[in-house]
């Protein structure tokens, strides 16, 4: 059989095409299956059927299975969060209300429970930093005049 030059160029290059297309496929098929496996990994233990060799379908499907149940995880937790940072409010009222009536003979001031607990904040927040800032002065005056503590 003889083969002229132009139909070698042809063959050679439908070979090369052929090569390319077939490094291209297996390429993808390995970043397939290394995400397969990377998803098998990631699976609790409670989810793989000990006995059952695991297969693509099985590790797509569980890993399926996994996402919906954190999805659902997460939104319960979601929906406990805000049920309670929307009871903290109710719950700062009644301690502050229970406060009060525990010390009637103290007065409020015009502004309210909100001036009351933002005072509060503000005077327990600075007051030990004050005391600290003092104790500082004090002990920096004693060492300097050499009289101890």
């Amino acid at each position: 059989m003889v083969f002229s030059i132009s139909a070698v160029q042809v063959y050679e290059k439908r070979r090369r095409r052929r090569e390319s297309h077939n490094a291209v496929e297996r390429r993808r098929r390995d970043n397939i299956n290394d995400r397969i496996q990377d998803l098998f990994t990631l699976l609790p233990d409670t989810m793989i059927d000990a006995n059952a060799k695991p297969n693509k379908g099985m590790i797509l499907k569980k890993s399926v299975e996994y996402i919906r149940q954190l999805q659902h995880m997460l939104q319960s937790q979601s929906n406990r969060l805000h049920e309670l940072e929307s009871g903290i409010p109710s719950s700062m009222a009644a301690a502050a209300a229970a406060a009060a009536a525990a010390q009637p003979h103290q007065q409020q001031t015009s502004g309210g429970l909100a001036a009351m607990l933002a005072g509060a904040a503000g005077v327990n927040s600075s007051r030990p930093q004050q005391h600290h800032h003092q104790q500082q002065q004090q002990g920096g005056d004693a060492t300097m005049t050499g009289n101890g503590l």
